[in-house]
């Protein structure tokens, strides 16, 4: 007897593939982001909007955004949405925390915007931060749909000579809520930084942040990908297009 012909396995070879480091800015990286997790047509919450950085090299057709800020009078911790009817939220608050005085100076005017140094606030410097972190957390997982993603943009720092790793902490915590972490996309700057004065280096200085990607789950399924997606340019200077066709499953 003949031996049965092997099926061959679905798919087809590809280097095409969406990367989880990236050299770049924000606006060059969140579309791969959205690429893979949201939806074209999806109502997405950009919750601390301020000047749609983020937004710049993504279709103004791709997805019905509902972009807010503190300027709009609208505090991520509240949210004018009703229980689980968003698709995706996205959130991107300071990175640090300023009580007053001359530390941080460059960031004052940013915290002020989001009302993350207030004068009675009980919680100070990194603490502060994770505190609007994780009351925001809360507000999107009341206001996102089963199975609806939470898109995260954090930065770990040095907070009084102690080492904070805010990407592993926002992660502890949020997977306490019932979060699932599916996904961590790696920001490096382009430009080398570097400080006014430096007596002695006891820490290595940040040169990257993290998008991270949490799903609220659905029951217990697991995230299989999407069929239909933003199509975006993994090399060259093209920018990113929406296509409706299905997609290879790498990974089935």
């Amino acid at each position: 007897m003949s031996a049965k012909k092997r099926k061959s396995p679905d798919g087809k070879p590809t280097n095409n593939l969406i990367l989880s480091s990236h050299i770049g800015t924000n606006d060059e990286v969140f579309p791969f982001v959205l690429s893979l997790y949201v939806e074209p047509g999806s109502t997405v919450a950009d919750v601390t909007y301020g000047k749609g950085v983020f937004w710049r090299r993504v279709p103004e057709t791709a997805y019905d955004l509902l972009p807010t800020d503190i300027a709009m009078g609208i505090d991520c911790r509240e949210l004018p949405y009703e229980s689980e009817a968003i698709d995706c939220i996205v959130f991107d608050p300071p990175y640090m925390h300023t009580p007053g005085g001359t530390a941080h100076v460059n960031h004052q005017n940013y915290e002020s915007y989001y009302k993350n140094n207030r004068a009675n606030s009980n919680k100070k410097y990194h603490e502060a931060v994770l505190d609007l972190y994780f009351s925001a957390a809360k507000e999107a997982w009341r206001v996102l749909r089963e199975g609806g993603t939470y898109i995260v943009k954090c930065q770990d720092e040095v907070c009084a000579n102690q080492q904070r790793l805010t990407h592993v902490e926002l992660i502890n915590e949020l997977q306490g809520y019932g979060f699932i972490t599916e996904d961590l996309f790696v920001v490096m700057r382009r430009g080398k930084p570097g400080v006014s004065r430096l007596l002695k280096q006891a820490h290595a200085r940040k040169n990257h942040s993290y998008f991270i990607v949490f799903i609220k789950p659905q029951g217990r399924k697991r995230w299989s990908g999407l069929t239909n997606r933003l199509h975006v340019e993994t090399s060259g200077e093209g920018k990113p297009r929406l296509i409706k066709s299905e997609q290879p499953r790498l990974f089935p």
